[in-house]
């Protein structure tokens, strides 16, 4: 199951925010705002994919439930145009046949337009100085963008009530994109098409898969489809903790234990777990442990990057790369995904 991070917000507070950690000056400028003595322990690869059209269909039967918050639709500037059933709903590529067969179909393209393409190269930006300001120095993300301009046609699965774009549904154009040293995957695209103001539900704006999942290439994967909720750093900071924490799980080993012991008796050593994103009540060591919500998850955030980031040690969060063999590999760090990724 995809694990969405649930946020709200708009292109003028991310581009504020970016502005505020200094995206509008060089890289290097912005970290020369930590003092750290010693060089970042972790360098990780982001690899973002940047698609700046994706063309959809949704096959189905006509909703019938009583709330209409259950069904998925396709809206235009008038409102929602046609609702589907859940049951059943598919998500396919234009011009294939099951289109012709199915009881309704609606066919839809996302745009990613020059604005937010912008607005998400900011953003990038500003993680990168939030990660490295957050960990004392100790993580820089090495940013890889990839640009597809041409439309592409994919399939999608049903996401809740909305959608979600698989990895799979991308290997042919983008598993060229990422290599052995990628440790974590972007895919970026619009939410509508301003041309014909068509616009599918899109219940959550993020989701990010686990490795049994599928993911692009050997990494966790992070889909983001740039609406007004999405478009925002704390969105963003939080996908990267999720994808990290996944990294620390099922590459690393580090534990995240199903059960924590008591506020303030955690293990001394803080780097022997490695809290989820919603674990900032029930970490020990975190300051808002107990207390009944959390009432600032950013600063959770920080907290786990400062505390309980293994700082001795370089992080991977790749297992093409992870010195044994694990997922679709024949041997050691080869077959599968492992022979195909950078080509």
């Amino acid at each position: 199951m995809k694990m969405p991070v649930r946020t709200v917000a708009s292109l003028a507070s991310a581009l504020a925010l970016a502005a505020l950690l200094g995206c509008g000056g060089t890289s290097a400028k912005i970290l020369e705002r930590v003092d750290s003595a010693a060089p970042p322990v972790s360098n990780l690869r982001v690899d973002v994919i940047l698609l700046r059209s994706v063309s959809t269909c949704a096959i189905g039967k006509q909703c019938t439930a009583g709330d209409p918050s259950n069904c998925f639709y396709v809206a235009d500037a008038a409102g929602p145009r046609i609702s589907f059933s859940t049951d059943g709903l598919r998500f396919v590529r234009p011009g294939d046949p099951a289109i012709q067969t199915a009881d309704r179909a609606q066919c839809f393209t996302l745009v990613l337009d020059d604005a937010t393409t912008a607005a998400v190269r900011e953003l990038m930006t500003g993680l990168r100085a939030q990660v490295f300001q957050f960990s004392d120095g100790n993580i820089d993300l090495d940013i890889h963008f990839r640009e597809i301009a041409g439309n592409v046609d994919a399939w999608f699965i049903r996401y809740y009530t909305g959608l979600f774009l698989e990895p799979d549904a991308l290997n042919g154009i983008a598993l060229g994109s990422v290599s052995r040293d990628t440790d974590l995957v972007y895919a970026i695209t619009g939410y509508r098409d301003p041309d014909t103001t068509l616009q599918p539900k899109v219940d959550y704006c993020n989701g990010t898969n686990k490795f049994s999942l599928g993911v692009l290439g050997a990494s966790p994967y992070t889909w983001m489809a740039m609406t007004d909720r999405c478009l925002r750093p704390e969105t963003l900071l939080g996908t990267f903790m999720l994808q990290t924490y996944l990294g620390m799980r099922d590459i690393a080993g580090v534990v995240n234990p199903r059960t924590y012991p008591a506020c303030g008796e955690g293990d001394p050593d803080p780097h022997t777990w490695y809290p989820g994103t919603d674990d900032c009540t029930r970490d020990p060591d975190a300051p808002a442990c107990g207390l009944s919500s959390c009432p600032d998850t950013t600063a959770f955030y920080k907290h786990v990057l400062t505390t309980h980031w293994r700082q001795s040690t370089p992080y991977n969060g790749n297992y093409c790369a992870d010195g044994r063999m694990d997922y679709d590999e024949t041997d050691i760090d080869s077959g599968g995904v492992c022979d195909l990724i950078g080509r």
